[in-house]
């Protein structure tokens, strides 16, 4: 039955972000999307939250789900993101993570709020938690979204680069748990922990560093990633033993990398996005 489930699998896309964190789709509405264009295997994997899956259905046949969420981390003062697929959700550990972090993201915008009075731009917090989702889990896109309503900027972009850029006028760092400390809780939730966009992180040595942390895999496709990139990140995972995923990154943007469907994902990281999805049937059953 599991090789049946796993073999017919050819339409993938395993980053997806909702209304739950800083998409623009509710749970609902992506589900609805992914069955219209055909996907076979998903995972919505929205910052530092699992909420989406209390807003779907247990079954949705004919689309797979791998549950999924992305957590931050840090590694020698740079962000790095890791995307956990079938974590349990009740997991302690995993629980108190992302509860820290609900907290942490509210305090964190109330200290960039501050800041940006001082510049003279003034927005209030009911104005930010009103574009986040139920959860109230805030990010800095929504923050810029504020900007933007309220014509400070022109569009999020500009937020970002004049005000809450990393190390702009009204950054703040939100707090993070340390690489090895988010990888060590994500297996012990039963995840596979994945370094997210690798061709993103500061430092391209940091992959051998989080191998020896025990990841689980690479994101080899996403749309920021060159093709000699993709290569690349996939001889890495193949020579260590590593699962090789892909994903948009999704937010319901109208921007080009934005895609919502398949990801134009080649047979080796296919092949193993399925044992991905095979192993996590096992550990589910």
């Amino acid at each position: 039955m599991i090789v049946k489930k796993i073999n017919d699998i050819s339409r993938i896309n395993l980053h997806l972000h909702t209304r739950a964190s800083d998409g623009a789709l509710t749970p609902a509405q992506l589900l609805l999307q992914a069955k219209r264009i055909g996907l076979d295997l998903i995972s919505i994997t929205d910052h530092d939250t699992m909420a989406a899956y209390t807003q779907i259905p247990e079954n949705t046949t004919p689309l797979r789900i791998v549950p999924g969420i992305e957590i931050s981390s840090l590694h020698k003062g740079n962000d790095v993101h890791i995307l956990a697929y079938g974590c349990d959700s009740d997991n302690k550990e995993l629980k108190e993570l992302t509860d820290m972090y609900l907290a942490g993201r509210r305090d964190r915008a109330i200290k960039m709020i501050a800041l940006l009075e001082d510049l003279g731009i003034s927005i209030e917090l009911s104005e930010v938690v009103a574009m986040a989702g139920a959860q109230e889990l805030i990010v800095r896109p929504h923050i810029a979204q504020v900007l933007v309503k309220k014509g400070f900027v022109r569009n999020k972009n500009e937020a970002f680069d004049r005000y809450i850029g990393n190390f702009k006028p009204a950054f703040v760092a939100k707090p993070e748990q340390s690489v090895q400390d988010v990888v060590s809780i994500i297996h012990a939730a039963g995840g596979f922990a994945i370094i997210a966009h690798p061709g993103k992180l500061a430092d391209p040595a940091y992959i051998e560093e989080f191998i020896k942390m025990g990841i689980d895999g690479l994101e080899a496709w996403h749309p920021d990633h060159y093709q000699y990139q993709v290569d690349d990140f996939i001889e890495i995972a193949q020579k260590n033993g590593l699962y090789i995923t892909a994903g948009s990154d999704f937010h319901g943007e109208n921007e080009n990398t934005q895609l919502f469907d398949m990801v134009p994902a080649n047979e080796i990281i296919l092949d193993s996005v399925r044992k991905l999805y095979g192993e996590y049937l096992c550990r589910k059953s």
